[in-house]
């Protein structure tokens, strides 16, 4: 069987065997897909140790006859991120993003977008270190790729738009109805304040690659969002994630663990790791996920 090359992110990798692993890959234009790649335990040549999380690299695949996985025939790494090994927040996040592709992503259908979407996550994230602003405008980019983006700026219901920006709490969040629903055509629900709403849509339609810019509370005076709008945030998308999902994600339940290890322990805690001169955007370090 002929072979195929591909860009691919590796999204999943576990030991099979004496010497094998089992991979999950997203690739460019393979979309995600799992394989086997025989003796990659032992092999440098064909794996040169490329099997880490998150690698980027090209992808030689083959299929094999009767069997779902492909055989991964070699790795050959594009770009690594070195300091996802070196700081556990790094490391969460991008578990977390490699768990949600994995489990999101239809198998065998070519997302170029979302793959385009995860490099560019990633290599910020290796750069500029974690932030859950950025977090959450990835979330919003990658429900709006595959089609599950939430309705935000009018009831997903009736289609009012005028709705409060100001301290009326005017709509209801419900995951299952895909967004905000004015309380005229709900009655359950969890309410919504308008600071979140908003600052969701303003996510929605933000570059990741200018996350550390945006304030809501005060735009231009600080950096990151107000931690109880991130919480606000937070809470309405792993909502809405939830229900595309067969069952609770791993990584998300570690980045609970990990922050609420570090806000018990604040001394102990680590500074993620920075390129130098920069500098420490307000209450993200030790913010939720």
């Amino acid at each position: 069987m002929g072979l195929t090359t591909t860009s691919a992110i590796l999204l999943r990798s576990i030991d099979y065997g004496e010497s094998d692993r089992v991979v999950t890959l997203l690739g460019r234009s393979t979309g995600s897909l799992g394989a086997i790649a025989r003796g990659a335990r032992k092999s440098q040549r064909r794996f040169g140790g490329g099997l880490g999380l998150c690698s980027i690299g090209e992808a030689a695949l083959r299929e094999r006859g009767g069997s779902e996985l492909l055989t991964l025939e070699r790795f050959d790494v594009t770009i690594s991120f070195p300091r996802l090994g070196a700081d556990l927040v790094r490391m969460g996040h991008a578990a977390y993003v490699a768990e949600l592709l994995a489990k999101l992503c239809a198998p065998r259908q070519a997302e170029p977008e979302i793959y385009d979407l995860a490099v560019v996550f990633l290599e910020l994230l290796e750069a500029e270190g974690a932030s859950a602003t950025r977090l959450r405008i990835f979330e919003l980019a990658l429900l709006r790729g595959l089609g599950f983006a939430p309705t935000l700026d009018r009831c997903a219901a009736c289609g009012r738009s005028d709705l409060s920006t100001g301290a009326t709490i005017d709509v209801r969040f419900i995951a299952e109805r895909g967004g905000v629903v004015c309380q005229t055509c709900a009655r359950r629900g969890r309410p919504m304040r308008p600071s979140v709403r908003v600052a969701l849509s303003r996510l929605a339609r933000t570059p990741m690659a200018e996350a550390a810019l945006i304030d809501l509370a005060a735009p231009g005076l600080a950096l990151g969002l107000a931690p109880d709008v991130s919480g606000g945030c937070r809470e309405a998308l792993h909502e809405l994630i939830a229900i595309h999902l067969s069952a609770p994600l791993r990584s998300l339940e570690f980045l609970s663990k990990l922050t609420r290890s570090m806000r018990a322990k604040p001394a102990l805690a680590s500074e993620p790791i920075r390129p130098e001169g920069a500098s420490s955007p307000r209450g993200l370090e030790r913010e939720e996920p």
